[in-house]
């Protein structure tokens, strides 16, 4: 019985992590392997984030997002959302900013000296 409830809760998962926003593909790998431990150790976190899913995928990715790969972060902060939205939403976007800023400063400097026009270079 309780191998059955493991198989169930691991396709619970996979099933959930359908609905995971496109934006997350570059993290696939970390994300899946949280749900899938996700799944073997809390399923009833994933039962949680599947009603997420169908109802607010937008709400889904934005918890995704602040969470990273962390899996009691994934809970604190759907707790967080759920118990007060207006502060998740500030939180949300604080990280915003900061994603901003980061891309930013990473960003390598470019200078121009002249203008390109039909081929030839203007100075």
């Amino acid at each position: 019985m309780n191998k059955y409830i493991k198989v169930l809760s691991v396709v619970l998962a996979l099933t959930s992590s359908v609905y995971l926003p496109s934006a997350f593909a570059a993290s696939t790998n970390s994300s899946t392997e949280m749900l899938i431990t996700l799944a073997e150790t809390d399923p009833v976190l994933v039962d949680r984030l599947n009603d997420i899913a169908l109802n607010d995928p937008k709400l889904l990715k934005k918890i995704l997002k602040l969470a990273g790969s962390d899996a009691t972060q994934l809970e604190r902060l759907i707790n967080l959302a759920e118990s007060d939205p207006q502060t998740f939403e500030k939180l949300v976007n604080i990280k915003d900013v900061e994603a901003t800023e980061e891309l930013t400063v990473e960003q390598p400097m470019y200078s121009t000296f002249g203008t390109i026009k039909d081929g030839d270079i203007m100075q």
